[in-house]
């Protein structure tokens, strides 16, 4: 946004976002005009990804397509690079029986597709073609999910899915390190749908659909959906006789809780959390991906008992990221928020994603 920086920082940072901005669009004309290669796997890819740094939602989303896939009798395998994970080389998650590895070797989101989807592959590795074809070799694929791959232009996409937040105008969107851009606006030519995420909030959506008619091509598909949280699950047992460890909703939830996140937008966490009835009694914002300590995590048990808070609430994500040790041992109860991907036009959407994988064309 404009509005981020004052004029003297905006006039320091102009220059790298320029040259930044140059890069990208080398990268994509070398891609465009074969000088870089785009290799095609032996199943159909579907693709999730967005524009921004960050927070729109491919995590939930992705878990969606991936197990829409496998309900509908496909043999389902997510591909995801494991950003700030510990090691690197390739790291096979899990397989279709179990999780294999722990956030740590995976890296937290890949971790956490793991956990929402049973039954689903789960692959790391930084050359996403080059797992597809090892895994391919192994076992068989139908369909292939790529997770936070708009820009992996090696591997050839049959559907590709990009996010876009509606809360973000993107008439006012600036490239990296300016603003959130990832590459400019004409990316928006290579989608094959939009999905807007956090359309259940006040946004201006007529100058948004002006700015992607302007953008993608012609009649490509719009989808207005939004992620709900729906219940909150425990990562550690109740201090209390009888209590045992089940999921609650969140409509029976009137809480004041601490707030524990490390995400690219922890300001929208806690606006879910605000909107599900939940008071906020202390609030703890990390960077993204933060590995919590133990000493770190005590810490805010005891400042969350010293304000009354009645419990911990995190993301899922942060979840894989706190020490089980002093989860088990809290005297607060440690729950994270579950989200769930909602679509205003849910059957398109399935009907969509089944052709690409169904309609393949090898």
């Amino acid at each position: 946004m404009n509005s981020e920086f004052n004029p003297f920082t905006r006039a320091l940072l102009y220059a790298p976002a320029r040259l930044y901005a140059a890069g990208v669009r080398l990268r994509l004309a070398l891609y465009r005009n074969d000088l870089l290669k785009s290799h095609r796997l032996n199943a159909p890819v579907i693709s999730v990804g967005n524009l921004t740094l960050g927070g729109t939602g491919k995590t939930p989303f992705t878990a969606f397509i991936a197990r829409y896939l496998r309900d509908e009798g496909h043999s389902v395998a997510i591909l995801s690079r494991g950003y700030k994970r510990s090691g690197s080389g390739r790291v096979e998650v899990s397989d279709e029986k179990s999780v294999l590895r722990g956030p740590l070797e995976a890296g937290d989101e890949p971790y956490l597709l793991a956990m929402a989807c049973p039954g689903v592959r789960v692959l790391v590795d930084k050359d996403r073609y080059a797992a597809g074809r090892w895994l391919s070799g192994r076992t068989p694929i139908s369909a292939f999910v790529l997770d936070d791959a708009f820009q992996h232009l090696r591997l050839r996409r049959d559907l590709n899915l990009l996010l876009v937040d509606a809360t973000e105008p993107l008439h006012k969107a600036e490239m990296f390190p300016l603003g959130r851009l990832r590459e400019p606006l004409t990316g928006l030519r290579r989608a094959d749908a939009v999905i807007v995420t956090r359309s259940d909030q006040h946004f201006d959506r007529a100058a948004f659909e002006s700015a992607i008619d302007r953008h993608c091509r012609k009649d490509t598909p719009v989808f207005y959906a939004y992620h709900e949280m729906t219940k909150l699950r425990p990562l550690t047992r109740m201090r209390c006789q009888g209590a045992g460890e089940v999921d609650l909703p969140l409509k029976v939830i009137r809480w004041d809780v601490a707030a524990v996140s490390g995400v690219a937008r922890p300001g929208r966490f806690i606006s879910d959390l605000q909107r599900s009835g939940m008071a906020i009694a202390l609030r703890r914002d990390f960077r993204d991906h933060h590995r919590y300590t133990g000493e770190e995590f005590i810490e805010i048990i005891e400042q969350a008992q010293k304000v009354g808070a009645a419990a911990i609430v995190t993301t899922e994500k942060d979840a894989a990221n706190i020490p089980a040790d002093v989860v088990r041992s809290s005297m607060l109860p440690v729950y994270a928020a579950q989200i769930e991907f909602r679509c205003e036009d849910e059957v398109r959407l399935k009907k969509l994603i089944l052709n690409a994988v169904s309609n393949r064309r090898f």
